[in-house]
């Protein structure tokens, strides 16, 4: 029995996506799974095509770590190569190699966690579990034309709901970003992270009919969700997922609840407050968040447990950036949260009677030198003292 293999149209989206996230990293330029960077192109991906991304050949290094995500994820040390052969020169080269690998029984693909602090994790997936997953979305969803993706195909995410459900419905695929959209029409299905739909809720006044949406890699406010669908988005569809566990959860947005995917169940006794779910093979899996049960098993989420929020789709935890601003001779004690735009917000207690517009200039300063763009604060509200509740403990602002 051999594994259950991609198809070459799906390799090429993820490889491309993958090489191109890792190559711009290295260069310099932001992207990540909620940004609005460009996403390369598949189509543009010829199998003869020498390794390059945006017009620029990849150097020596470069092509190094391409080769290593692309064996880290795809576990390419299997493969027997031919050392008279040399390393794979082009697309199509790394494509072979890929698919001979993958038609092997069990095949498997790793996937890096996405955080701004510590360690990426790396969390193993059977091919077949991501395939399976895909092929259940096509049965709730309705009738869909072609997926507009505005998420890259190699996390998770994007893996499922751009490169295996469109395989799985038998559609295109166009790749797009929310300044730079095809001309919606009916069926189609727009891929998208939370903060892609708060854009496109500015720049669409009323959409088409029969537009449908999926929202993953962060909590989607239902204020955003109702608000697309009074604008005329026909369904919105909020995936609750894990770089551990794939996708766990689907509720429609606003209004319904979270319920578990058919793979998962939730591990007895259920505990909300630190709820574990499992498989069909007994794999179990602690999940990031606090959750509200209901009887019937359908939830809410609470937040996270370890304090976490989530910008552009990317782990930040505020209390580690607060410690970072405390560390500036000019701030004698902070707060920071999640703000409405989905940015960190500070409360900042100056350490000396220095004019707040000089502080803010060199704060700025500060945080650009340490802080990656998704731990930055990108506003700062100046007092005497941290806003505190009724109870003495530190509270949100206005």
């Amino acid at each position: 029995m051999t594994g259950m293999a991609l198809t070459r149209t799906a390799l090429r989206r993820i490889v491309a996506s993958l090489i191109a996230d890792e190559t711009n990293r290295s260069r310099g330029r932001m992207g990540g799974n909620g940004g609005f960077a460009r996403i390369e192109d598949p189509a543009d991906w010829a199998d003869d095509r020498a390794l390059s991304v945006g017009g620029l050949p990849l150097d020596s290094l470069e092509i190094v770590n391409a080769g290593a995500a692309l064996y880290e994820m795809f576990g390419l040390e299997a493969l027997e190569t031919d050392p008279r052969r040399g390393a794979p020169a082009t697309v199509g080269h790394w494509l072979d190699d890929i698919s001979t690998v993958l038609h092997r029984q069990d095949s498997n693909l790793t996937l890096m966690t996405s955080g701004s602090t510590g360690r990426a994790k790396p969390c193993v997936h059977a091919v077949a579990d991501l395939q399976a997953e895909a092929a259940y979305f096509a049965t709730v969803l309705p009738a869909v034309r072609r997926v507009v993706a505005l998420v890259p195909a190699h996390h998770i995410y994007g893996m499922i709901w751009t490169a295996l459900l469109p395989e799985a419905l038998g559609v295109p695929v166009v790749v797009a970003s929310v300044l730079a959209l095809p001309r919606l029409e009916a069926g189609d299905l727009i891929v998208a992270v939370p903060d892609h739909w708060g854009a496109l809720l500015r720049s669409i006044r009323r959409w088409p009919a029969g537009i449908c949406g999926i929202s993953a890699g962060a909590r989607l406010a239902d204020a955003l969700a109702g608000d697309l669908r009074s604008a005329g988005l026909e369904r919105l569809c909020d995936v609750y997922g894990a770089s551990e566990a794939g996708g766990i959860a689907l509720r429609d947005a606003p209004d319904a609840p979270y319920r578990l995917l058919p793979r998962w169940q939730f591990a007895t006794p259920i505990n909300g407050a630190e709820a574990v779910i499992i498989d069909a093979s007994g794999r179990e899996v602690l999940l990031p968040d606090r959750l509200s049960i209901a009887l019937d098993h359908s939830f809410a989420v609470d937040g996270r447990r370890d304090g976490a929020v989530q910008v552009g789709g990317i782990n930040v935890w505020p209390e580690q950036v607060a410690a970072v601003l405390r560390r500036y001779a000019g701030v004698a004690d902070c707060t920071v949260r999640l703000s409405e735009q989905n940015r960190l917000k500070a409360f900042v207690v100056p350490a000396e009677t220095d004019d707040e517009d000089t502080l803010l200039v060199r704060i700025s300063e500060y945080v650009q030198r340490v802080l990656l763009p998704e731990q930055r604060p990108t506003a700062y509200v100046f007092g005497a003292t941290l806003p505190r509740n009724a109870l003495g403990k530190v509270c949100d602002w206005a």
